[in-house]
């Protein structure tokens, strides 16, 4: 793999390779290395786009241009904050500051390279949590924060935010959806995401929501195809139905952006939080929908493998439920499959089972292969 040859041209090791996403014109790769003197998480940009401040390795063309540049976590060069973010020491320091004291625990919930994180930081049983973005970005974070809760969409309270690129937001309220949606008839768990999205419709901004999953089809079934070599019938089966139907149909409206039950929080039999709202903005309604049915359903296949049957039946009922609801049309349709590739990207390097499965759901939705 070309990343694997980068990083060790600049560290002499290879490390383990994590995941890979799409970036700019290339990807950013992540790996682990798990001992020695360069011991931790290791990141390969190969965009190509440029940074304000180089913070590790850069690997230069012969007539000087970055090719690619290589750090170690959390030194990422588009989030300068989050070297503080990660860190407690800083952190007690900031709360000293402020007037309060006592040990803080910081902990990584999720972290897209070059895009942004979520640490959930915790002093005296207290949860707090800091986005970490762009710094250019953190001020239209805030603003959409505010405008969600200005209508009735209940994201969560802004109480701190500054552009080096940091946000904090209180503690969502209510039952994480998972758990609820163990108890929760499936139908009534989709009733409750419909009133949510008809809310986000009423949402004003300009914003533009994160890129739909159709911007990225070649990378999807590329990387698919490489992952699951046995199955690369299968995956260039799926390119032109998914090419024909991916485009956005119709206006653009405010969506979530990354819509899946691990977002909800519930009161009784309706959403009380809805976080990372970092996503939401002006795009298609088709690819929330699809987001769902895809997580959901990812969600019951790694479940499955794991032989949690009992989980994997709930979250089987609940991407059903969904499915039956919202996924209507080829295009609505073509947008799940590729969110179920780019689960089993995902899944591949620790089970091409689960990977093999996901491309199998992706086949079933869009009627290249019958139901099981």
């Amino acid at each position: 793999m070309r990343e694997q040859a980068l990083l060790e041209k600049a560290i002499g090791r290879t490390g383990r390779l994590i995941a890979v996403e799409p970036f700019g014109h290339g990807s950013i790769a992540r790996f682990t290395i798990d001992d020695g003197e360069w011991a931790g998480e290791w990141f390969v940009d190969t965009s190509r786009l440029p940074v304000a401040v180089e913070t590790g390795f850069v690997v230069r063309a012969g007539d000087g241009a970055p090719v690619a540049r290589i750090w170690k976590h959390p030194l990422d060069p588009r989030l300068p904050a989050l070297r503080t973010a990660v860190d407690p020491e800083r952190l007690a320091r900031i709360s000293a500051a402020a007037g309060s004291s006592g040990a803080i625990e910081a902990r990584v919930l999720a972290y897209r390279p070059g895009r942004r994180a979520v640490v959930r930081i915790t002093q005296h049983g207290v949860h707090l949590f800091v986005k970490v973005v762009r710094p250019a970005e953190a001020e239209d974070l805030v603003a959409i924060h505010e405008a969600c809760r200005s209508v009735g969409v209940p994201a969560p309270e802004v109480v701190h935010w500054s552009p080096s690129g940091v946000v904090v937001v209180r503690d969502a309220i209510g039952t994480p959806g998972p758990v609820t949606a163990a108890t929760m008839p499936a139908d009534d768990v989709v009733d409750a995401v419909d009133a949510l999205r008809e809310r986000l419709l009423t949402v004003r901004t300009r914003r533009i929501a994160r890129a739909s999953v159709a911007t990225r089809v070649d990378w999807h079934l590329a990387r698919l195809g490489d992952a699951l070599p046995d199955r690369v019938g299968d995956v260039r089966a799926l390119a032109p139905v998914i090419l024909a139907d991916a485009r956005r149909v119709g206006p653009p409206r405010v969506i979530h952006g990354d819509l899946h039950i691990g977002q909800l929080f519930f009161h009784g039999s309706a959403v009380s939080s809805v976080i990372d709202v970092d996503t939401a903005g002006l795009g298609d309604p088709a690819d929330d929908s699809a987001a769902f049915v895809g997580h959901a359903t990812a969600s019951a296949v790694r479940n499955d493998v794991a032989g949690r049957a009992a989980d994997a039946e709930l979250l089987q009922d609940l991407a059903d439920a969904a499915e039956e609801r919202w996924l209507h049309t080829a295009h609505s349709r073509a947008l799940a499959a590729l969110h179920l590739l780019g689960h089993g990207i995902r899944a591949a390097e620790r089970s091409p089972e689960a990977a093999g499965l996901l491309l199998d759901r992706a086949l079933e939705v869009t009627g290249l292969r019958p139901r099981r």
